[in-house]
């Protein structure tokens, strides 16, 4: 870090009015430029997709390898013609025709692929590269004449891409090498384009709503006069929400402008910044003489002005020149927009800290920038940035549209309203605000462009969960494995990724502080539907909408509810994944015709009771399949045909204790969520890849030797029965764990009372002591001796387990954890004491009907609490005592309790929020 005397880090944006949820579209060039953007990704992707096959299915591709090896060349051509291409604001017509063709000829490459897929599947896996297969296989090909058509159509595809390319080749290559050479090809070098961030600058003050109180809050910052040490304050959030405006009335603000500042100067960085002349811009306007200058570079030459001199100029020398003036100085700088880290550290170290009360303010669309400015942090804004959740500039501009009409009847403002997306394509102010917002689409890197246009798969203001999410991307091929990293892992860091760029909204945390879920701003999600419309990455389907003529091909649907009918066969032919949200109305789509679906994900639809016994007969490449929360009461037996289902989930079903017998020939499932006890299927030791399965019921020896041998699995709920004689399964339940004892990292167990349980853990020779989550729901008495034991576990959640005030200690001692959750009947004893020490990583706790007692010194680390209540339970004690407390929940009937805890919340030394319920 540059400053050692860096404050702690500040994000504040100003609380505005939410902003009219309407729908808006992109236009004109740009449009272009982000779909050369998103075909270059899927170049990529298809390109590694067809080396895959020639690596693993030579033998399949006789007669057909040439033409494969011909696209993957092309395809890799493509892709860094598009990337070349990437950085040009404006493209003539025939550049625009020509990246709609090659997108979709990028998309019916995939199509052959997994066409082929589809065939090769329908082999048995144990028929294939032995004696025998080929004749079976060209039998089959032969009969559907697949094998024809497959080569067919890749040499048309090869005759058109090799046209389209050659007939370009010339123009195409010219532009590649002004590109690659610095020549000039964007229109703002020539002076014609217009930065639409600009208009940030002039939005008066008074016409934002809700800044005032931001303002203040920054100004003090700016002028607190207790803090000498030289200052960064960080602004951060999406573009539009204020950043720069806040920023610039702070600024201009006449104390400020008064003189408590000299210098000061506003340097604007943005996305393509060249330090040296950021450097330049500094020098110009904290006014350093210009015999300063010659001083530094040794030029005594009248005939040189200040321009001339400053081009003489290296880095080294202009760092210097603005070090030497600023020290001893209090300076006030303003860092625009900045997009990198080392934009920061390129300027940060032109900046002496001394002690005069400097400071410096960030504003920025980048997490990793607002952490790497200063050297600690602080989420002292954090609360004001989530409570500004429109976009004032757009309020401003739409507001200023609203005021101009003549006549404010209103039925005319309804008329607006439902119209507002044509007026965005039609008025160049609302035209400027939608591009603020491409811009942060535009400096997403490859990777991430897919998995961001993928969140306009879901509705507006829907609470999208991360690990959903990042499922749907695996299963679509939009994230795989790279460098050593599972999928999962690289699923992860991308969504990371998005919201540190602050893309998406985070909405949910979990106990390490880790993004569980998220929403997209309704401007942001505008943007997306507007390139993800032009790209033909998705089709959004709801009851005011109509599949329009150019989606012929829809590879991406997602229905939001509504009567819209059944959408006709021939636009499903290459449909890829189905996502519904309706809730009332079954969805319209028959998955029996859908042979290249990959995900099917239905969570939410109640009103789903019913699937056809062969629904599934033809989804051989379906990866993901989501019935969550849906009213089946059953799974067909077609689901064995899902020869690459991977995920499987049935939680919030009426699917109880049965699965189909066919469920064991998903060899490649790797997750098994269900939130009813499931009987465990007989060989279920040939789902080797299983990794999460819940909630098992076992109800014999052989169920928990099967489940033993699953040596991944790395989540288990698992329970057993009342009756079962649990003491003859002792040597199986310590053995069950001994295998696992590797891999296990969740594990709940379920059992009724008086099960025997109890004996079977405490003679556990080998716990599972890696693990991280642990849930137990059952009569024990007191902890099992291991328990003591679990290093690493960060959340235990118990209840009916009847424990003793001395487990509490155990529990106490535990080094890592964080979230405790102390059900019903947790303990024989109804008032828990917490003594001082103990708990030190503990930061949420929930306890339901216990009277509970904090003494001083107690879960010094807790952050949250939450107390349930019942008749005769009715005390808490030394909330006052926990001094990083940040929220309590008090669930009760006793209006006493809750007037008692709202009182000491309101004089507590974090000034509490606290949530009361009366039940």
């Amino acid at each position: 870090m540059m400053f050692n005397s860096c404050s702690k880090v500040k994000r504040l944006t100003s609380e505005f009015s939410a902003l009219p949820k309407h729908r808006r579209t992109e236009m004109g060039s740009m449009e272009t430029m982000i779909a050369m953007k998103v075909v270059g990704f899927s170049f990529q992707f298809i390109a590694g997709k067809l080396e895959r096959m020639l690596a693993e299915e030579a033998a399949m591709l006789a007669g057909v390898e040439d033409d494969v090896r011909y696209m993957v060349d092309e395809l890799k051509s493509m892709t860094s013609f598009l990337k070349a291409m990437s950085t040009r604001h404006n493209l003539d017509d025939q550049l625009q025709n020509w990246v709609q063709e090659v997108k979709e000829a990028a998309y019916d490459a995939e199509d052959l692929i997994d066409e082929f897929s589809c065939h090769l599947g329908s082999i048995p896996y144990d028929q294939r590269r032995v004696k025998g297969f080929f004749k079976h296989f060209l039998r089959s090909i032969k009969s559907m004449k697949a094998r024809h058509d497959i080569a067919s159509d890749l040499k048309k595809l090869k005759v058109h891409v090799e046209e389209e390319v050659r007939k370009r080749h010339d123009r195409y290559s010219l532009l590649n090498e002004a590109t690659s050479s610095g020549i000039a090809t964007s229109l703002e070098m020539a002076g014609t384009y217009s930065d639409p961030r600009i208009i940030g600058h002039f939005v008066e003050e008074a016409q934002l709503v809700g800044i005032n109180e931001s303002r203040h809050t920054l100004i003090e910052w700016v002028l607190d006069k207790n803090r000498l040490v030289l200052t960064v304050i960080s602004l951060v959030g999406f573009g539009g929400l204020g950043k720069t405006t806040l920023a610039k009335t702070v600024y201009d603000d006449p104390i400020i402008v008064g003189g408590h500042f000299q210098p000061r100067a506003w340097i604007s960085v943005s996305q393509n910044y060249n330090i040296k002349e950021l450097r330049k811009k500094i020098i110009r306007q904290i006014s350093v003489n210009e015999q300063q200058i010659r001083d530094v570079i040794g030029c005594q030459d009248a005939r040189l002005n200040t321009e001339q001199l400053l081009n003489m100029m290296d880095e080294t020398q202009l760092m210097e020149t603005i070090r030497d003036h600023l020290q001893g100085k209090r300076y006030l700088l303003v860092f625009d927009d900045v997009w990198r880290t080392e934009a920061w550290e390129g300027l940060s170290t032109a900046l002496p800290p001394g002690k005069e009360g400097s400071r410096v303010i960030v504003t920025t669309r980048i997490e990793e920038v607002a952490n790497t400015s200063c050297s600690e942090l602080e989420n002292v804004g954090r609360e004001i940035l989530q409570k500004g959740n429109g976009l004032p500039l757009a309020i401003v501009t739409i507001a200023g549209l609203l005021a101009s009409r003549p006549d404010k009847k209103l039925e005319e403002w309804k008329d607006l309203r439902d119209h507002l997306r044509l007026e965005i394509e039609t008025n160049d102010k609302l035209l400027k605000i939608h591009q603020i917002l491409v811009l942060s689409y535009n400096d997403l890197p490859y990777h991430l462009k897919p998995c961001f246009l993928f969140l306009g798969t879901f509705p507006e203001d829907f609470e999208i969960h991360r690990k959903r999410l990042m499922r749907r991307w695996i299963a679509e091929g939009i994230v795989s494995g790279e460098g050593g990293l599972p999928a999962e892992k690289v699923a992860e860091r991308y969504f990371n990724q998005l919201v540190n760029r602050s893309l998406v909204q985070p909405s949910q945390f979990d106990d390490s502080g880790t993004v569980k879920s998220c929403r997209v701003h309704d401007m942001m999600l505008d943007v997306i539907l507007s390139i993800s419309s032009k790209e033909n990455f998705a089709v959004i389907l709801n009851e005011h909408t109509t599949i329009p003529p150019q989606h012929q091909k829809i590879r991406r649907l997602s229905w939001h509810g509504g009567n819209s009918g059944v959408v006709p066969d021939p636009y499903l032919s290459r449909l890829r994944s189905f996502t519904a949200f309706g809730v009332d109305v079954q969805p319209p789509i028959d998955y029996r015709k859908q042979r290249q679906l990959r995900a099917i994900d239905l969570e939410g639809c109640r009103a789903l009771h019913y699937l056809h016994p062969k629904c599934f007969s033809k989804s051989f490449l379906l990866k993901y399949l989501s019935l969550r929360n849906t009213g089946l009461s059953e799974l067909p037996d077609s689901i064995g045909d899902l020869q690459n289902l991977e995920f499987l989930d049935i939680r919030g079903t009426q699917i109880y204790y049965k699965l189909p017998k066919t469920i064991v020939k998903l060899q490649k499932l790797v997750y098994l969520l269900a939130s009813n006890y499931l009987k465990v299927p007989k060989r279920i030791e040939k789902l080797k890849r299983l990794v999460t399965f819940g909630i098992a019921y076992v109800e014999n020896v052989q169920s928990l030797q099967e489940i033993g041998e699953l040596v991944d699995l790395q989540k288990l709920g698992i329970g057993f029965r009342q009756h079962d004689d649990l003491s003859l399964r002792m040597q199986e339940i310590s053995a069950l764990f001994s295998k696992l004892i590797g891999s296990l990292r969740s594990l709940k167990i379920f059992s009724w009372p008086n099960s025997g349980l109890k004996t079977a853990l405490d003679q556990v020779a080998s716990p599972p002591l890696m693990l991280c989550k642990l849930g137990i729901h059952f009569k024990l008495g007191e902890l099992p001796p291991w328990f003591a034991s679990l290093n690493h576990v960060v959340k235990i959640s118990l209840s009916n387990t009847l424990l003793q005030l001395e487990d509490l200690q155990v529990l106490r001692n535990l080094p890592a954890l964080v979230n405790l959750i102390l059900g019903y009947r947790s303990f024989v004893h109804y008032d828990l004491v917490f003594d001082r020490g103990g708990f030190t990583q503990l930061k949420f706790l929930e306890i339901s009907w216990y009277n509970v007692s904090f003494k001083e010194g107690a879960v010094r680390s807790l952050e949250i609490l939450k107390i349930f209540f019942v008749t005769g339970v009715r005390s808490v004690n030394g909330i006052e005592h926990l001094h990083r407390l940040r929220e309590v929940h008090i669930k009760t009937r006793d209006e006493e309790i809750i007037e008692m805890v709202k009182n000491i919340s309101a004089s507590h030394s974090n000034r509490l929020k606290c949530f009361a319920t009366q039940h």
